[in-house]
């Protein structure tokens, strides 16, 4: 029998907590991913079960993304002094980018201008028979870069 189809995505929490990674049929968080606390800014790295316990090895990095802290079983235990050894023990090809309430823009309601100019973008994009699965508010920079996956698609 097949294995069942990896979903990725996001999850997005109520308080605004954020994670990105494998998704299981309900688009409940199921697997390797990123939980990215918005509060403090820190963010953990590891495999999750739906109800977000995190299980087996994983890694808290900080706000600024410059210390690492080593997980088990969602555990904190010691402190991971050299970045590409957290990198290594959670497979990322590199660090999750930030996101904290500092980073996320205010909110600012209805436009009507900015409603035309992305309803202008899909329809040039149309026009242009390009895809349309490009953003008009650009590349989202959340979901996690595994080491493998980059090798797989010719990085370093």
């Amino acid at each position: 029998m097949p294995a069942p189809h990896a979903f990725h995505g996001h999850y997005g929490f109520a308080g605004g907590n954020l994670y990105s990674g494998a998704l299981d049929i309900h688009g409940k968080p199921d697997g390797k991913g990123v939980l990215y606390y918005l509060e403090s800014g820190e963010c953990d790295v590891g495999t999750f079960t739906p109800d977000l316990k995190q299980t087996g090895e994983g890694v808290r990095f900080n706000r600024e993304r410059d210390k690492a802290f080593a997980l088990q079983d969602g555990e904190l235990k010691d402190r991971i002094h050299v970045l590409s050894k957290a990198l290594e023990r959670v497979g990322l090809q590199e660090a999750p980018a930030e996101r904290h309430k500092g980073l996320i823009p205010s909110s600012f309601g209805f436009s009507k201008t900015r409603t035309t100019q992305v309803k202008a973008w899909y329809q040039y994009r149309a026009i242009a028979n390009l895809a349309m699965t490009e953003s008009a508010y650009g590349v989202n920079a959340y979901p996690p870069v595994w080491a493998k996956d980059a090798k797989a698609d010719g990085g370093s």
